[in-house]
């Protein structure tokens, strides 16, 4: 299994996540054109989400490599684009993951079940974990974040509304304010991506699945 591809800023290379060597998940990256593929992570645990710094010098990326027999914990690791230097930002016995850098690379955005056993939205200082922040507070949710190219605006995904899927939210980046659905489907709108532009949002959705087929996503904008 090769997923989670994320672009360097420069589009000369793509990091993901593969299972291909030892049966866990580790992060690699290969050239855009697929060739020069190169493991960056080599650890028994999973490593999951590689995210890009905005000048292609750190990949952030998510990782079980700080859970016990007795509690799963994922956490959010920083390192160089050749995998050197692998430190770890959060340090918290929940679930740490979905990393997104700011545009200025001074912030990462993620989401965390840390507080009430609900995932929720963080923004931390990207150089070391500090200043964690938490943006959003209720009773759902809140997923896979997304720093709009401005830095004003994060998306992200969340079930909060009444029929309990998940749709796409935007919110303002410095406090969480303002935060608008986006979408309005029964059904569940997901991983929001930004063009460069900032004026469109690419997601997953199942909308169009029906009995017969199953389960059905598709990309939408």
């Amino acid at each position: 299994d090769d997923f989670n591809p994320s672009w360097s800023p420069d589009g000369g290379k793509i990091a993901f996540t593969s299972d291909r060597e030892n049966g866990n998940f580790d992060i690699y990256v290969m050239n855009a054109d697929g060739s020069g593929q190169t493991r960056l992570t080599d650890d028994p645990a999973d490593d999951f989400n590689p995210s890009w710094s905005p000048d292609g010098g750190k990949i952030a990326f998510s990782s079980f490599r700080d859970s016990t027999e007795e509690s799963d914990n994922q956490e959010i690791y920083v390192m160089n684009a050749d995998g050197s230097g692998q430190t770890r930002l959060t340090d918290d016995p929940d679930l740490d993951r979905f990393a997104s850098w700011s545009p200025d690379g001074e912030m990462i955005a993620f989401s965390s079940d840390r507080e009430n056993g609900i995932d929720e939205i963080y923004v931390m200082n990207a150089d070391d974990g500090s200043d964690v922040t938490r943006l959003t507070d209720n009773n759902a949710n809140d997923l896979a974040p997304s720093w709009s190219p401005d830095g004003e605006m994060i998306a992200f995904s969340s079930d909060r509304d009444e029929n309990a899927t998940h749709e796409i939210y935007v919110m303002d980046a410095t406090d969480g304010s303002g935060q608008t659905r986006l979408t309005d489907n029964d059904a569940d709108d997901f991983n929001p991506s930004w063009s460069p532009d900032g004026e469109m949002i690419a997601f997953t959705s199942d909308r169009d699945s029906t009995e017969e087929s199953g389960p059905n996503f598709d990309i939408y904008v």
